[in-house]
């Protein structure tokens, strides 16, 4: 079980990519003053915490709803993930995600969009929620490692948004991208394995 956690929140970290948030967080930000962005912060961790709660509580329900095989999800899971892996590798420094409106915004607004969703509750994370509880191991014991890796994960977040000025200066942005594109090196090998055993799973091979 052990070794379960920690792939699952080394999975996360990677998928959840704090280091690469910066950027466009610091941008979408810019114009509130610092108490202001902490309680986006705050906002915006909150309500992708619930986000993927919903998805921790419902989505073997829905995979079983839709009869979708764990196997087959392990597929398109991986797929999303080399994706999203050669877009960490490929892009240029901050420009990984899309840019930000001009217009100024209410605080709850910019907490939910675009920072809880999609930029920390992303297609990716729920994704790997889903993978997870698709599983043959009894979801109980999935959520049961999947709930303190989720935490420790917003904990990282939470963490480092508030110090994302002080982080932007000492690595500055390409430092940033070298710690990316090497954090999608890692997504990709996990996402072509993760391929791999949904074929073995569906004895495609």
């Amino acid at each position: 079980m052990e070794h379960g956690f920690l792939q699952i929140l080394l999975t996360i970290l990677l998928v959840m990519d704090p280091i690469g948030i910066i950027p466009p967080f610091l941008t979408i930000t810019s114009s509130y003053d610092t108490k202001t962005r902490n309680r986006i912060i705050a906002e915006a961790i909150l309500l992708a915490g619930l986000v993927l709660g919903v998805f921790l509580i419902a989505g073997k329900f829905i995979l079983d709803f839709f009869g979708i095989k764990p196997g087959a999800f392990y597929i398109s899971g991986g797929i999303l993930f080399f994706l999203i892996a050669f877009g960490m590798i490929y892009s240029k420094p901050g420009t990984n995600r899309p840019p930000p409106s001009e217009e100024e915004r209410p605080v709850s607004f910019v907490a939910l969009f675009p920072l809880a969703v999609p930029m920390i509750a992303g297609p990716g994370l729920l994704t790997v929620i889903m993978t997870y509880v698709s599983g043959d191991t009894p979801w109980l014991s999935t959520a049961l490692a999947l709930l303190p890796a989720l935490l420790i994960g917003l904990l990282c977040m939470f963490t480092v948004l508030r110090s994302s000025d002080l982080i932007l200066r000492v690595l500055g942005v390409m430092g940033i991208a070298v710690m990316e594109k090497i954090m999608g090196l890692i997504l990709a090998g996990f996402a072509v394995q993760l391929i791999y055993n949904g074929l073995v799973s569906l004895c495609v091979i």
